[in-house]
C-alpha cells in the first residue's frame, strides 16, 4: 500500500483516463475477472528525428526564379504553399536574399517575407515609376 496519500487523486485521474479508453468488452472482462489491468512502461519516442531533406541549391534557384516572375503577391503565396517548403528551405532562401527573419518565426511569416522581397518590392517600385506627381498645370 502507498504511504503517500497525496498521490491518490492523481492516480485516480490516471485510472479514470485509462478506463475511459476501454471498450465495453474490455470493461466486462475486467469486471468478470477474465482481464487484468497491467502497468507497463511508456515507449519513449525515438530521440533522433529523421530529418526531411531540405530543398537543394538548384531547387532554391528555381523557386527564386518562379517568384521573381510572379505578377502578384497572391500568386507568389500560391507557389510557396503548393511547394510545401520546409522551414529550413525558406530560411535558406531568406538568408540568400538578405531577408531579416528569425529562426523562431513561423513558416507563414517567413513565406510572407520572401514574397514581399521577391514580388512586393518590385510591385512597389513599378507603382512609383508610373505615378505622375506633377500638378495639372505642369503636365501641359
Amino acid at each position: 500500500m502507498m504511504k503517500n496519500t497525496t498521490d491518490y487523486p492523481r492516480l485516480l485521474k490516471i485510472l479514470a483516463s485509462v478506463l475511459e479508453k476501454l471498450t465495453d468488452e474490455e470493461i466486462r472482462g475486467l469486471v468478470s475477472g477474465e482481464l487484468n489491468l497491467v502497468p507497463e512502461a511508456k515507449v519513449k519516442k525515438q530521440a533522433a528525428k529523421t530529418a526531411s531533406p531540405a530543398v537543394d541549391e538548384t531547387d532554391i534557384t528555381a523557386v527564386e526564379k518562379r517568384l521573381s516572375a510572379c505578377g502578384s503577391r497572391e500568386e507568389g503565396r500560391k507557389i510557396l504553399s503548393s511547394l510545401k517548403l520546409k522551414k529550413a528551405s525558406l530560411l535558406k532562401i531568406a538568408e540568400g536574399q538578405g531577408i531579416s527573419v528569425r529562426k523562431g518565426d513561423t513558416v507563414a511569416v517567413i513565406s510572407d517575407a520572401v514574397v514581399e522581397c521577391f514580388i512586393g518590392s518590385r510591385l512597389r517600385g513599378d507603382a512609383f515609376k508610373t505615378i505622375d506627381l506633377r500638378g495639372e498645370k505642369e503636365k501641359l
